[in-house]
């Protein structure tokens, strides 16, 4: 049984059985302890605290840069609703040298400062970027999830974390109750 990441559903699979393969390069399997979908700021701060406990971990980000929700919204005007102290980490490796310019920062001096946030603790260095995850099978045997990405890649970990955040893509309400809710 797997469930699809991508629609919420549980389906089953079958790999090699009448034709069916995993997409993907399956003699490339990278073993990991945690993998965490998405590199916005709950990602990119539990790959800091999970390393920081020894974990083998990664991240795994859609886009080609940290930020998750804010790597995607470069639009003119755009900037955070809520004052800055939201939108930091209360970490003193991160914020003894960082400033903000305004108390509603826009979303350059966002990416700015996921820019920071990496020289200070070297996020990148253990996120995969460019990547989707397409697939996550959990093997009650081994007690491992199978983790299959849109560009091949595949991992195998303990834990699987998703990290996508609520805005990171928008979902329509369907079936026969839909029409019936007053939005």
């Amino acid at each position: 049984m797997r469930r699809d990441i991508s629609e919420g559903h549980q389906v089953s699979t079958a790999n090699g059985i009448n034709g069916a393969t995993t997409n993907g390069n399956t003699s490339s399997v990278e073993e990991l302890d945690i993998l965490v979908i998405g590199g916005g700021f709950a990602g990119v701060y539990l790959l800091y605290q999970l390393r920081k406990l020894n974990f083998q971990v990664k991240v795994v980000e859609a886009g080609s840069d940290l930020g998750g929700v804010w790597h995607w919204n470069r639009y003119p005007g755009a900037r955070v609703d809520s004052q800055y102290p939201v939108y930091s980490y209360s970490l003193p490796e991160v914020y003894e040298d960082w400033t903000w310019s305004c108390h509603y920062p826009d979303w350059e001096e966002i990416q700015e400062y996921f820019q920071h946030v990496d020289r200070k603790l070297g996020i990148k260095k253990d996120t995969v970027f460019n990547t989707k995850v397409t697939d996550a099978t959990f093997d009650e045997k081994s007690n491992q999830w199978t983790v299959l990405c849109d560009t091949g890649k595949t991992f195998r970990v303990q834990y699987l974390i998703a990290s996508t955040g609520f805005a990171a893509k928008r979902y329509i309400c369907s079936g026969p109750l839909a029409n019936k809710l007053n939005w």
